[in-house]
């Protein structure tokens, strides 16, 4: 259209103010059909017994994370195990047995109990599998040679963080172990990684109150008139991986807890070793040579 032709119908005069007004209604933006207030007649047959089935059922179990599903006492829906919203669907009085006391009655506020306790994994037994991986016994071998195979399996990790952990550890406390120590060290090797990791660097559940929510100057100006939640202090916390009995008064594990202590930021001034202490776990040592 040309700019005459757009200036002329602009300055043609309405009307009247109800042409107006139904021309701007006609005409205003958006793809929803204006309905009226009273839907009443718009629900379905079935609305009210539906409704009163939904708040009748029992609430649905809370399976925490740390729950495998892979179990048999698991619930299962036809040949697979249902998703965690279905439980109860499928099995009402199903517990979750979590193998940290308390957290389901932290989550659920009371409400849902834990299930029966699982006894603590053994060496080579994982969650789901029904055979139990063996360790490799070696015997017969002298000091040097426990050592040359320890800093090899050290270094040779199935996980970076662990690679890390365990190759500047051995690089400190190897060459200083004697052969108790050492064997020790080596059934140690034998347990899983991720356990190794946090058994190492997790610090133990403290009984202090849970952190709450602490309002900031910005949020009570903006948040709290908009309805947004207060930024939540501490919420996130990785599971504690308690210690099994095997472990519990173990010398090799408290050097391995010492040797991350000193390393860290916080632990650097404690450190026995100011030119080693404090500096992190970035990189892997070099490769010890022990001449004994």
């Amino acid at each position: 259209m040309s700019a005459p032709r757009l200036i002329q119908r602009f300055a043609r005069p309405s009307l009247s103010p109800f042409f107006l007004r139904t021309t701007l209604a006609r005409r205003s933006f958006g793809s929803s059909a204006i309905r009226p207030k009273d839907d009443n007649g718009r629900a379905p047959s079935t609305a009210p017994e539906h409704r009163e089935y939904q708040t009748n059922r029992p609430p649905n179990q809370h399976v925490p994370n740390t729950t495998s599903t892979m179990t048999r006492d698991f619930p299962k829906a036809g040949e697979k195990s249902v998703p965690p919203e279905f439980v109860s669907a499928a099995d009402p009085n199903y517990k979750p047995a979590d193998p940290y006391p308390g957290k389901v009655e932290h989550f659920t506020g009371g409400r849902q109990e834990t299930g029966a306790q699982k006894p603590e994994l053994g060496v080579g037994e994982m969650e789901g599998i029904t055979f139990k991986v063996e360790p490799l016994k070696r015997t017969g071998e002298d000091v040097s040679t426990i050592r040359a195979r320890l800093l090899y399996q050290s270094r040779k990790r199935g996980i970076l963080e662990s690679d890390l952990l365990l190759s500047t550890f051995a690089d400190v406390y190897l060459s200083k172990m004697n052969k108790e120590q050492l064997q020790e060290y080596d059934r140690f090797l034998d347990e899983n990684d991720w356990d190794i990791y946090y058994w190492a660097t997790q610090d133990p559940p403290t009984e202090d109150n849970v952190a709450e929510d602490t309002p900031t100057e910005t949020w009570k100006r903006t948040g709290a008139k908009s309805g947004e939640w207060a930024q939540t202090v501490g919420a996130y916390k990785a599971a504690y991986r308690p210690v099994p009995s095997r472990w519990a008064d173990s010398e090799v594990l408290r050097l391995l807890r010492q040797h991350v202590q000193d390393n860290s930021a916080t632990g650097f001034h404690a450190a026995k070793s100011k030119k080693t202490g404090g500096a992190g776990l970035g990189r892997m040592p070099n490769v010890q040579v022990f001449d004994s």
